[in-house]
């Protein structure tokens, strides 16, 4: 069995054109999260709009610090 991969902090957030990307300290990728401006194609895709997406990465890169509070 191979070593766990660790998801070392801290997590960035990354924007492109129609996502946003959340990724670890040493480059892992760890979730990518949709979005769709257009009311149309969004409805088609089931896509998030842009500051819901935000929303869900931003929330996503603060769950390190979050689990850290936990264990003290």
């Amino acid at each position: 069995m191979s070593e766990p991969r660790r998801l070392t902090p801290p997590w960035a957030l990354i924007e492109h054109a129609e996502s946003f990307e959340v990724r670890s300290a040493n480059g892992l990728t760890l979730a990518f999260v949709y979005f769709e401006d257009d009311p149309t194609r969004r409805r088609l895709t089931n896509r998030l709009t842009r500051d819901e997406a935000y929303r869900v990465a931003a929330n996503i890169v603060k769950l390190p610090e979050l689990l850290q509070k936990d264990r003290r």
